[in-house]
């Protein structure tokens, strides 16, 4: 019997969760709207209630994905979290996000919240995250290791003008 080479080329990972076996640390939220996995998020009204970030905000960390999440799948068809669902919350370690443009190693990462992808120049819009930087070089569209250093007490992100 002729084994049969495949011809597929697997992914780098996937988009929100751990990227490696180093050292991390993850935090519990509660979804407060229904977003997708591998996006960075703010602190919410409630307790423990995380939501996406948005300008003026602080970066608390990226959601990472699990097995049900059972809310309305965005428009590309990504999984996403229903509000109450809970999820972690990565603010120490190495999380696979989606690259919006060609990325190198130790680039500094900006969020672009209406593509959910990271880019790792800034543009008009994208919001800078400091404790982050690209763990590897990526194309775009394909998954990358992010790695993440929150510090608490951090200061609100602006977008770039």
């Amino acid at each position: 019997m002729a084994l049969i080479p495949q011809r597929i080329t697997m992914s780098r990972g996937t988009i929100g969760t751990w990227a490696n076996m180093e050292e991390d640390n993850a935090r519990t939220g509660v979804a407060s709207a229904v977003f997708a996995s591998g996006v960075p998020l703010q602190r919410a009204t409630g307790d423990q209630e995380v939501a996406p970030l948005t300008t003026g905000n602080v970066f608390v960390g990226i959601a990472l994905r699990t097995v049900d999440m059972l809310g309305t799948p965005t428009a590309d068809g990504a999984a996403t979290f229903a509000v109450g669902d809970l999820l972690g919350v990565a603010d120490m370690g190495t999380v696979f996000v989606l690259a919006g443009e060609d990325v190198t190693e130790g680039a500094k990462p900006f969020y672009d919240p209406a593509t959910r992808k990271f880019h790792g120049a800034s543009a008009s819009g994208l919001l800078p995250l400091s404790g982050c930087e690209f763990d590897e070089a990526a194309a775009e569209g394909s998954a990358v290791g992010l790695r993440i250093r929150l510090v608490p007490g951090s200061a609100a992100v602006t977008a770039v003008e």
